[in-house]
């Protein structure tokens, strides 16, 4: 087979189609996600919410690169669905200009790593400059071969993208059907109140399983601590980092243990709350971060997370937040425990703790095969254009 050595600007065509605002017209602006992610829709705008930006229209069969962030993978190709969209000028909408080049195996050559390596080099796409101007683009010397396999090439990692997203937004959507029977659960909300108080349920005050146990230690010199933080979403805890007394503004911080529960005072209203993980045993949070411990014989750990953690409970830490401003959706301690959850059976707790432990184990299954698929992609174009020289 063989390679030619081109000139981008000897085979793409830049294409500026400017486009004339209309204020009274809606407009479908695109962005480019970075990593080879592909081009996305922005919500729709009027023309006159649009500023003083000059826009082009995109059309399917364009190359098109982000001229700010094409060094981290920027660059995406137009399909029928981006057809009647617009970007801004940071977006270089390329064409091919004799049928030498093939757009989408353009896109998939430069999302190579030979390909990024010649974007990332090239001039003006330094640290502190990493814009990509259409003179540099256009100087760069690609390896080009024969058409029909350019073709062959692009189809196949066309292919083989379109079933890996759909295997993703399959494992996504299965992810959140895990959430709602999750929630589902730990709610039974298939049963009203007379079936629950029947089956041994009770409406329970939270401080009556729950009890507000700060573990207070001193930052004093010479003192290091590894910080923690809470996600909201009832996403769990998280590793931050380590750090010192010179960089905190706190005189005290939390110890956690593992089995408490955690609640982010500023954003328990979103669901950040979570129980500590072993990984996390003995690390920090800030005093923003109230700490409680567990009655383990009156609530199963399992069930009670899933309570808590689930979007029905923390969307009504809305209506026990205080302040104004910036901090008015605090929600203090002791407002968490006047909050009322129903409470089957201990036993029941145990059985619903299982299936919610299953179903937690499923989804964390879920996530790692989703890893994999997303890896699939890189991997394929990598291998596509490995001996291209």
């Amino acid at each position: 087979m063989t390679i030619e050595r081109v000139r981008v600007g000897d085979v793409l065509t830049l294409r500026r189609r400017e486009v004339s605002i209309d204020p009274m017209t809606e407009y479908r602006l695109i962005g480019i996600y970075s990593f080879g992610k592909g081009i996305f829709h922005r919500e729709p705008k009027i023309g006159a919410e649009l500023g003083n930006y000059r826009f082009f229209a995109i059309e399917p069969g364009d190359l098109v690169l982000s001229n700010i962030q094409a060094w981290e993978g920027a660059i995406g190709y137009a399909s029928q669905a981006d057809a009647g969209t617009i970007g801004t000028h940071r977006f270089l909408s390329y064409v091919p200009t004799n049928g030498r080049v093939d757009a989408s195996w353009a896109r998939w050559f430069f999302l190579s790593e030979p390909g990024m390596e010649l974007i990332r080099k090239a001039p003006g796409t330094t640290i502190r400059n990493r814009t990509l101007a259409v003179d540099r683009f256009e100087a760069l010397e690609i390896p080009l071969p024969p058409i029909d396999e350019q073709r062959r090439v692009a189809d196949r990692l066309d292919r083989l993208h379109a079933s890996a997203a759909e295997l993703v937004r399959q494992s996504d959507h299965a992810a959140k059907l895990t959430e709602a029977l999750t929630a589902s659960a730990a709610a039974r909300p298939d049963l009203d109140d007379e079936a629950k108080t029947r089956a041994g349920w009770r409406r329970v005050a939270l401080s009556d399983a729950l009890e507000l146990n700060n573990c207070k230690v001193q930052v004093e010199a010479g003192s290091s601590f590894s910080i923690a933080g809470v996600y909201s979403f009832g996403r769990g805890m998280f590793p931050r980092t380590a750090i010192d007394e010179s960089q905190t503004r706190y005189k005290v911080l939390h110890r956690v243990r593992t089995g408490q529960l955690v609640m982010s005072r500023l954003k328990a209203w979103e669901g950040a709350l979570a129980v500590v993980p072993a990984s996390l045993d003995g690390w920090f949070v800030s005093p923003e971060f109230p700490t409680f411990d567990i009655d383990s014989q009156r609530v199963d750990l399992r069930f009670i997370e899933a309570v808590l953690t689930s979007e029905h409970f923390w969307a009504q830490l809305k209506g026990a937040s205080q302040g104004i401003g910036a901090r008015r959706e605090r929600v203090s301690a002791s407002r968490l425990l006047e909050r009322t959850v129903d409470l089957p059976p201990i036993e029941q707790q145990k059985a619903i703790g299982r299936v919610v432990e299953n179903l937690e184990a499923s989804k964390k299954l879920r996530g790692r095969a989703t890893k994999r698929i997303a890896s699939l992609v890189p991997a394929a174009v990598n291998d596509a254009f490995a001996g291209l020289n």
